[in-house]
Order: C-alpha cells, then structure tokens, then sequence
C-alpha cells in the first residue's frame, strides 16, 4: 500500500483535514484547512518525509478555509478548489458565521467534476457535490476505494442544509450518488470518524 492518509483534526470543531500521501515518492496534498493547523499539518509532513504539492479546499465554510493563508504562506503551493469558493477565499467578510479572523488567498487552480489531481501514483477525480455547500468538491480515487469527502457524507448523517447556499434538494441528488460507488470505499468526512459507503447506504437507499 503506498497511499497513506493522515487525518488532522484542528479548530474548536474539530474540522478534519487530510494529509495524503504517496510514500513512494513523498509527494502529497493537504485537503482542508481548519484553524490552527498549520503547524500540525507541518508537523505531520515532516514526520512522513512529505512534499506537499497542493493544498485542497473541499467547499467555503469558515472551519476548512481559515487555514489557508497560513499554509500556502509555509509550503507556497496551489491552493486547489471549486471556482465557487473564489469570492470567499478572496474576501473573508464572505465567510458566514466565522468566529476567527481570515487573510485573504487566492484560489490557483480551479476544479470541477471529472478534473483530476495525481500525488505520485494515485489519481484523484474531482466529484462536484453540491448541497452542504454550491461550491463543495469531493475527491474519489477508485483505485485507492478512498474519498475525501468533506462534509457531504458522515458517520450516519450528511452536512448541514440549514446555511447560506444549502439546499436539501441539491443535497438529496448528491448524496444517491453515493450509491453508484463501491460498498467498500471509505470516505473520510470533514468531522468525526471515517465511514464506508456500504455502511451509509442503508440510509442513503430511503431517500424519496
């Protein structure tokens, strides 16, 4: 197995991001970017012998954005999302109900469904998977059977419809998707444990 996934909690919630790397050739990406975790995130690189080569941002909510000025600042890479999270990288006054202060970044390299990230060996499709979120990414190896999957899926429950830009609707339609994908993939949520497709389809299945 050269794929090795890091999971990196950080912020008063617990956002998780995600260091992924190819321990092969040491190259990786770092999906999220909570409060304060910077230095945790340089941390773990340093411990993994790791080359981050971008810095992923799954949709535009204060808890995954607000680290995204301090970690492009420590590794200079492209900052890689949705062209929807532009504006709120770019103008943190956008950020709804963020409790912290953010610097604005800028989005490098915009992404939607079907474009794809490669860290050393393993391909990563983008999936656009809007409903949480309009500008909301997740990104899906079949090879690996691993997502990253933000705060679309949980462990029994999806991302919150209640916020600006939400949509059950749109919601509902992501989430059948998941359906189409293998049982056995796991998905690495944006908080709490991971879960598999397999487990969360049986809810999934009851959508109207």
């Amino acid at each position: 197995m050269t794929l090795r996934i890091y999971r990196l909690p950080a912020g008063p919630i617990e956002t998780n991001a995600y260091l992924v790397v190819d321990t092969v050739s040491g190259d990786a990406m770092l999906v999220d970017t909570p409060p304060e975790v910077a230095p945790i995130a340089a941390h773990a690189a340093e411990e993994a012998g790791a080359s981050v080569q971008y810095i992923v941002i799954t949709h535009g909510h204060w808890d995954h954005i607000i680290g995204a000025a301090a970690t492009k600042a420590m590794w200079d890479v492209p900052i890689v999302g949705h062209e929807l999270v532009r504006d709120r990288l770019a103008d943190p006054a956008l950020s709804a109900r963020s409790p912290y202060p953010m610097e604005p970044v800028v989005l490098d390299l915009a992404v939607t469904e079907g474009d794809e990230l490669t860290i050393g060996g393993h391909t990563f499709t983008i999936m656009h998977m809007p409903g949480h979120d309009p500008a909301h990414i997740t990104l899906y190896s079949e090879v690996d059977g691993v997502m990253l999957g933000g705060d679309v899926l949980f462990r029994d429950g999806h991302g919150r419809t209640d916020l600006p830009g939400s949509d059950q609707a749109v919601m509902n339609t992501t989430l059948k998707r998941f359906l189409t994908l293998p049982t056995e993939t796991r998905v690495l949520p944006g908080h709490g444990d991971e879960t598999t497709v397999g487990r969360e389809s049986r809810w999934i299945v009851q959508i109207p």
